[in-house]
């Protein structure tokens, strides 16, 4: 499939700043096409424009400063309330984290009827050296399915390329359940998937929506992801509860003139 250069909108999340000398010198190196809108749901911390230029991105930039910490999913429905309002113009949408990469924004040209472009992810799991050297140059590391691992193909929301038009339209139905999302992952004794979560609830809004689109997978790698910390996670059951339990929040809301 060829390549076309397309306006891409980049809704990145963020709570520790110090964080973003990953995410935002990784997204420096790529197209000024590249739209960048951040939620900094920090309200100790303001972030300003000039943090973010002196990190090297100089495509168009907007920040959502916050008087609250909201957590992220709340955050990214902000994100989406923001570029819906501000019509920001772009075809194409991806979410990011403050600790992960962009790695590719090149949009395959595709079908009318795809509403999202899965690709693979790079994982860094142990070694700080890796990650500084990603730091440096995002194409620096060595897949040894230990410490640095490969997921193909990567099911989340974050690396995804979604239509903008399917994007809005999903952050707005998220804003009318966000307080059952709320409900069922309060106080959960590990990391929220919220990747998963969201991704599988998007999967299934778009499914009783838009039943004639479709995700399609292309192998190629847009993201990379590090994980360094002593976070507790979610076993497998854990995970696939929760985002059963979300799912489920699509199927029962009512749509169009039920």
């Amino acid at each position: 499939m060829a390549r076309q250069k397309q306006k891409i909108a980049i809704g990145l999340t963020t709570f520790s700043h110090e964080f973003l000398r990953i995410s935002v010198a990784g997204l420096a190196r790529l197209s000024k096409n590249s739209i960048l809108v951040i939620y900094n749901d920090n309200p100790c911390r303001p972030l300003k424009h000039r943090t973010i230029r002196k990190l090297g991105f100089r495509g168009q930039l907007h920040i959502i400063n916050t008087d609250e910490n909201v957590g992220h999913i709340r955050a990214r429905i902000a994100i989406l309330d923001y570029v819906s309002k501000n019509k920001i113009d772009a075809p194409w949408f991806v979410f990011a984290n403050d600790d992960d990469i962009v790695l590719n924004i090149d949009v395959p040209q595709i079908e009318n009827n795809i509403f999202a472009i899965m690709g693979n992810a790079v994982v860094i799991r142990q070694r700080v050296l890796d990650v500084l050297r990603v730091m440096d140059n995002p194409d620096d590391y060595t897949i040894d399915g230990v410490d640095t691992q490969l997921y193909a193909p990567h099911i989340a929301l974050a690396g995804t390329f979604i239509r903008t038009k399917y994007a809005m339209e999903f952050g707005e139905f998220l804003s009318s359940v966000a307080d059952s999302i709320t409900d069922i992952t309060r106080d959960v004794p590990f990391v929220i998937p919220v990747d998963a979560i969201m991704w599988n609830m998007f999967v299934e809004y778009m499914r009783q929506s838009h039943p004639e689109m479709s995700p399609i997978y292309m192998n190629q790698t847009n993201y990379l992801m590090t994980k360094l910390n002593n976070s507790c996670y979610p076993t497998n059951n854990q995970r696939d509860g929760l985002v059963a339990r979300a799912t489920a929040i699509v199927a029962a809301a009512p749509r169009g003139n039920e």
